[in-house]
């Protein structure tokens, strides 16, 4: 059984959120939040499904990954991403914008798009500043 979700400073709409995740978020808007999910401060989150993560990092892993500038399990702070699925385990870093509306259908080593929908692979790894739009 996991603990209930922290959520810190965020605006939910039609949102549902599962249990043992820890969200900071700006907003979260017509998403579905799997368990063991972390959000960053200051993202913001529309049309997305977020199918979480298997297991929690421990504390020095956390800290290993903010040393080398790796991002953790979840999502960053300050990233925007609308019309995405994020398959589990993946890790995106902070500033990331990922965006389906206008791209064109593809697939590519982390992610792929169909039909204007954002699909991160499982286990992927998304650096800091990247824009999928």
């Amino acid at each position: 059984m996991l603990p209930p979700s922290k959520i810190t400073g965020t605006t939910l709409d039609s949102a549902v959120i599962a249990d043992g995740c820890i969200i900071c978020a700006s907003k979260i808007e017509k998403s579905l939040i799997g368990v063991r999910s972390r959000i960053g401060a200051g993202t913001t989150m529309t049309n997305c499904y977020m199918m979480g993560s298997d297991y929690y990092q421990t504390l020095e892993e956390l800290r290993a990954a903010y040393d080398s500038e790796q991002p953790i399990l979840g999502i960053g702070d300050k990233c925007e991403i609308n019309n995405a699925i994020l398959d589990k385990n993946c890790r995106i870093g902070n500033n990331v914008r990922i965006d389906g509306s206008n791209l064109p259908d593809g697939d590519f080593d982390t992610h792929f798009v169909k039909e204007h929908i954002v699909v991160v692979k499982k286990n992927a790894i998304i650096p800091n500043n990247t824009v999928i739009a």
